[in-house]
């Protein structure tokens, strides 16, 4: 009786023992996210960006925009447009606000001719395989967190964690992130249906710019229709002074 009572008691103190283990398994995850996070979102940037998009039996498509950050106080701006030489040129305009909701705006080139979009809808970026909820800015109070373990991707030691986000048309995302550098290496995405996309970075064209690491090659692959953008930065500009008049649909 008194080897039983004494299992009962370990196996408690084990129960009593697992949140706190799980905790500061989140713990330590959550962190390394919101690292990652700051790395991809916590600079002004300027970029010039080349997409291919493979697939639908057609040749592939290239196309060029520039992409641009701004944070000003506690308000995100992000600009992308395309740059053809032309005021009148296809653009989107992102305003991330704590506490309200994303208002996204966008302009098909026609003069005057700029209307919201519902961020609800997923829209893609100039019709590739990256959508809204792929570009926006994230902190890691937008997901419940787990950590699954470690793996290596592209040679690269990893750390994985499945992520339930708290809204948005994603169920669940796995992420793998590296342990050498604060970068997302891969994104699995999950909607109810399943798994839905793929995101990669070329872990061989990482570069550092001051304390910033950019993923300078990327795609993301669409698993049910088999469709694939590449993604390629020309050029970026980091923590520069970004004039606010630039982050207009009509400027």
């Amino acid at each position: 009786m008194r080897h039983a009572t004494h299992r009962t008691g370990r196996l408690a103190a084990a129960l009593l023992l697992t949140p706190l283990l799980s905790g500061f398994d989140s713990s330590r995850g959550r962190e390394a996210l919101e690292e990652a996070f700051h790395n991809l979102y916590g600079a002004d940037v300027l970029a010039a960006v080349e997409l291919v998009v493979e697939g639908d039996g057609r040749p592939p498509q290239k196309l060029g925009y520039a992409y641009g950050r701004k944070r000003k106080g506690d308000e995100i701006r992000t600009l992308m447009f395309r740059p053809d030489g032309r005021r009148a040129t296809d653009r989107a305009l992102l305003f991330q606000t704590p506490g309200r909701a994303d208002r996204l705006y966008v302009s098909d080139g026609s003069p005057g001719n700029v209307r919201p979009v519902s961020t609800a809808g997923g829209w893609a970026l100039f019709g590739s395989d990256f959508s809204y909820e792929d570009f926006r800015a994230h902190t890691s109070d937008e997901y419940r967190i787990e950590v699954l373990g470690s793996d290596v991707v592209q040679q690269e030691p990893t750390r994985v964690l499945r992520l339930r986000p708290l809204e948005g048309p994603y169920e669940t995302l796995l992420v793998w992130l590296s342990t050498r550098r604060p970068v997302i290496l891969r994104v699995d995405y999950f909607d109810r249906k399943g798994l839905w996309k793929r995101y990669r970075a070329d872990a061989k064209r990482l570069r550092r710019h001051l304390e910033w690491w950019v993923p300078v090659a990327d795609e993301m692959l669409d698993l049910r229709t088999g469709r694939r953008t590449r993604r390629e930065i020309r050029n970026i500009v980091l923590d520069t002074s970004v004039p606010d008049e630039l982050f207009t649909l009509t400027q």
